[in-house]
């Protein structure tokens, strides 16, 4: 029984050892069916994979040195059996010792072959822009350089942040009617200049009905913010399709979205305009549709939201929250008065846009009293008169520290925290209860004295330093305790803007706001001396521009210009009060536009 036991076990020794041999065998054969890459290739096919050119080779007397953007290869001249540049096609083909081949993407000649296809006016809907493909040697980025008309002042230029080796180029900020010269300039990862090839795009007339006219006032272009001003032009009318545009410091178009021949955009109605994302896209309010949407540069619509379903109607502003939600001014469709009417214009909502749910809901009848308003004067028109369903008329949302900031055409302005819980208010103290008297600041004027003028206070008076703003839009928190904001003037010191005695200016005015004390100081203001040459009853704002310190103020409807009625746009040094910049706008129904935004043509993520 021993004995069998032993020859069963080396019969399987046996067979283990068999099976062993075997493997041994067919790796052996394997290793030799795959050669062993060279050294030198594998080294060489770093640098390439690495997205550098070969600058040159140098050929010594045991090995050649490939030298490239960012160091050498030495390669023994065994290793190598053929080199083959093809400078017109920027590569250099190397066939090694072994048979095998490497393609090494090298500084070559004319970029001219890179062009694959040029595409003018690409979604149909903006004119003035193109895209371009390209097929680049390596990886790498494409600078974009569209010549100005007037030399360098009206070039536009950017980066663009692709790096691969096929890239679809965007081209905007050409000129119409014109032979737009056009630099690709090809550069590393870090944008550093490799080579280039120019471009002539034509472009044809544009055909736009009853378009908006303008005219450069004046242009300080050392002294100014550089980019384009974004007009927010409602078109013709409310009921007309918003149509948006660009003008550059020469007073010469370079950007516009033609939106009637857009299926999903063709009756969009954006009240305040465009704002451009932190990714780089625009977002806008449709009062037609009662949505939210998304579009790109060049007009396509990328993706919408639907308030109507989450029961809100659009109205005035949409903004990009620091957590990226979207703050919404709108009407609640549920939101009824006392007496069961329905109010408008009094909440805020913030939406989620990747879940396209509802965060928060701020109703402003709970924070403010939907009671305090004027009854109509007989002399300010309808559309512009408070009313019981329209007593706050909520028209700009933005956000001040952990906290929200809004301004209300017939309250004033108020921040509130994401509570609901109202913490101060800037407003005339004529008409509020006691139960408010706690939020009222206390208005000290530009040269630090406390106002104790009760006619001042409650706003039937003003005095050199110092005025409450009255119909305000677009406020901008500079920090926790200084705002700028557009000061319309509606109805300035109760007094009808359509009445005989009426003073009608408009002002850009910042504020200090001290918590503890419950001030509220006049820092300084300008507009008071444009008079009605810089008055708007409505809409208009103001934006702080970072890289200068200058503040652009623009008085957008009913404003008289020397080409006929609309508004105007001024940028402000505040230290010395003096205009930078100047531009009028003139259109057929008197409004020229919502707002307007100074950007860079190109969002820095494109």
């Amino acid at each position: 029984m021993i004995a069998t036991r032993r020859i069963g076990r080396n019969f399987a020794d046996l067979v283990l050892s068999a099976v062993f041999l075997v493997l041994m065998f067919v790796s052996c054969e394997k290793d030799r069916e795959t050669p062993v890459e060279l050294p030198a290739k594998q080294s060489l096919n770093a640098k390439v994979e690495g997205g550098e050119l070969l600058l040159e080779v140098t050929k010594k007397a045991d090995e050649y040195i490939f030298n490239f953007e960012k160091g050498s290869v030495n390669v023994p001249l065994q290793s190598i059996s053929k080199i083959d540049a093809e400078l017109a096609r920027w590569r250099t083909d190397l066939t090694f010792s072994d048979g095998s081949t490497l393609a090494v993407p090298t500084k070559g000649t004319s970029l001219d072959y890179i062009v694959e296809q040029i595409k003018l006016n690409p979604s149909g809907y903006n004119p003035l822009a193109a895209s371009v493909d390209v097929g680049l040697p390596t990886y790498g980025r494409v600078k974009v350089v569209v010549h100005g008309k007037h030399g360098g002042q009206g070039a536009i230029t950017h980066l663009c942040t692709s790096e691969t080796q096929r890239q679809r180029v965007p081209i905007l900020g050409l000129y119409a009617d014109y032979d737009n010269l056009v630099d690709l300039i090809f550069t590393d990862r870090e944008g550093n200049e490799r080579g280039k090839t120019t471009l002539h795009i034509q472009t044809e007339a544009l055909s736009v009905q009853d378009f908006p006219r303008w005219k450069i006032v004046k242009a300080q272009a050392g002294k100014m913010e550089p980019g384009v001003n974004l007009v927010h032009y409602p078109g013709q009318s409310e009921a007309d399709v918003s149509l948006p545009y660009m003008i550059d410091q020469d007073g010469e178009l370079r950007w516009l979205l033609q939106l009637k021949s857009s299926p999903d955009l063709k009756r969009l109605s954006y009240s305040i305009g465009l704002k451009r994302t932190k990714s780089g896209t625009f977002i806008a309010g449709d009062q037609a549709q009662q949505r939210v949407v998304e579009i790109d540069m060049f007009g396509n619509l990328k993706r919408e939201w639907d308030l109507a379903k989450l029961g809100f109607g659009f109205h005035h502003e949409i903004t990009e929250a620091a957590n990226g939600n979207f703050l919404i001014t709108v009407t609640k469709t549920a939101a009824r008065l006392l007496n069961g009417e329905p109010r408008v214009n009094d909440f805020i909502i913030e939406l989620n846009p990747q879940t396209g749910t509802l965060v928060n809901e701020w109703d402003l009848a709970k924070q403010l009293d939907t009671a305090r308003y004027v009854k109509p004067d007989g002399i300010t028109p309808p559309a512009f008169s408070q009313t019981a369903n329209n007593w706050a008329h909520n028209n700009s949302i933005a956000e001040i520290g952990d906290d929200l900031l809004a301004t209300l055409r017939y309250q004033g302005i108020v921040r509130f925290n994401r509570a609901g819980q109202a913490q101060w208010m800037i407003s005339p103290h004529k008409f509020w209860g006691a139960s408010y008297q706690s939020l009222l600041l206390k208005p000290i004027a530009e040269d630090g004295t406390a106002i104790t003028d009760p006619a001042i206070i409650n706003g039937d008076a003003s005095s050199a330093g110092f005025d409450w703003p009255w119909g305000p839009h677009t406020p901008v928190a500079l920090s926790e305790d200084r705002i700028l904001v557009f000061d319309n003037g509606y109805n300035r010191s109760w007094i009808p803007n359509f009445g005989s005695g009426a003073n009608n200016y408009s002002r850009v005015v910042e504020y200090k706001i001290d918590r503890t004390k419950k001030t509220v100081q006049q820092l300084w203001s300008y507009g008071k001396e444009r008079g009605a040459s810089a008055f708007s009853q409505a809409l208009s704002g103001v934006q702080y521009l970072s890289q200068t310190g200058n503040v652009l103020f623009f008085p957008g409807m009913g404003v008289k210009t020397s080409i006929g009625t609309g508004g105007r746009v001024m940028e402000i040094n505040p230290k010395t009060k003096e205009v930078l910049f100047e531009l009028e706008i003139a259109t057929s129904s008197g409004t020229a536009f919502h707002r307007v935004t100074r950007m860079p043509l190109y969002p820095t993520n494109l």
